[in-house]
C-alpha cells in the first residue's frame, strides 16, 4: 500500500511549492512538495477506507521516507477513531520518526482526541519531555501549547514548561513559544515563573521577545518585561 500512496503523493506534488518548503526545512529533507491540506485529505481517505493500520505498518517498516510520508502517517494517527490507549501506542511508535519542527508541529495539532482526554494523554506529555531527544521534548512542549492552554491545566503546564532545559534549539524555541502564549492568556500565573530565575537564559530571552512582539500587552507591560530581562542573570 505504501507504494500506492507514494504515487498519489507524487501526483499531488508542486515543484514551486517544493522549492518554497525546502527553504524552511533542514538541508537534506527529502520532500516532494505537497501542500498540507492535500495530505490531510489523503489521510482522511486512508482512514475512511479502513486500511490505515496496514499503511502505518508498511510506513514503519520502510526506510528513507519522504517528508510527506512522515506527515501523512502522523495525520492518519491523529484522524483514527480508536481508543485512547491504542492511539497513545501509535504516537509512541511515531515519536522517533519526528526529525524536524514541521512534522512535529503539524502532528501535534492534528491530535484532536487530546483536548477531550487530557488526563489520559498527560503521562505521554510528561514522558516526551523526559526523553533526551530534541524533537521528543519539542513534541511535549507543543502538545502542551496546542491542547493544555486552559485555566485548569495552566499550573501543571507551566511547571513542565519551566523545567525544560534541553540544549537543542528546537526544544528551547518550543518552550519559549509556549511560555509566551501562556503569559498572554495567564500573565498572573506565568510572570512569577519568568521572574524566578529558573528559566534558562536563552529560553527566557526568546519568551520575552515573543511576548513583546504581540499586540496584546500594553507598552508599559512590555517595558517592565524588558527591564526584568536586563536585570536577570
Amino acid at each position: 500500500m505504501r507504494e500506492e500512496v507514494r504515487v498519489k503523493i507524487q501526483q499531488a506534488a508542486e515543484p514551486k511549492y517544493r522549492e518554497f518548503s525546502a527553504r524552511l526545512l533542514p538541508d537534506g529533507t527529502d520532500l516532494q512538495g505537497v501542500r498540507l491540506p492535500a495530505l490531510r485529505k489523503m489521510a482522511g481517505e486512508i482512514v475512511k477506507g479502513g486500511r490505515w493500520r496496514e499503511y502505518l505498518e508498511e510506513y514503519f517498516q520502510g526506510r528513507d521516507c519522504w517528508f510527506e510520508e512522515d506527515l501523512l502517517a502522523g495525520f492518519c494517527i491523529g484522524r483514527a477513531k480508536i481508543p485512547v490507549e491504542e492511539q497513545i501506542e501509535w504516537i509512541r511508535r511515531f515519536r522517533p520518526r519526528i526529525q524536524n519542527w514541521s512534522v512535529c508541529d503539524s502532528f501535534c495539532v492534528s491530535l484532536k482526541a487530546v483536548p477531550k482526554n487530557r488526563e489520559e494523554f498527560w503521562p505521554l506529555v510528561l514522558e516526551s519531555l523526559r526523553i533526551e531527544e530534541e524533537f521528543s521534548v519539542r513534541m511535549g512542549a507543543v502538545l502542551i501549547l496546542d491542547h493544555y492552554q486552559t485555566e485548569e491545566w495552566a499550573d501543571r503546564a507551566l511547571e513542565c514548561l519551566g523545567g525544560i532545559t534541553h540544549p537543542g534549539y528546537y526544544a528551547r524555541m518550543a518552550a519559549a513559544w509556549a511560555l509566551a502564549e501562556f503569559y498572554l492568556d495567564f500573565p498572573g500565573k506565568t510572570l512569577p515563573l519568568l521572574q524566578s530565575g529558573e528559566i534558562p537564559p536563552e529560553i527566557l530571552r526568546k519568551t520575552v521577545q515573543k511576548i513583546r512582539e504581540s499586540r496584546r500587552p500594553s507598552p508599559e507591560e512590555k517595558a517592565r518585561l524588558k527591564e526584568m530581562l536586563e536585570v536577570s542573570p
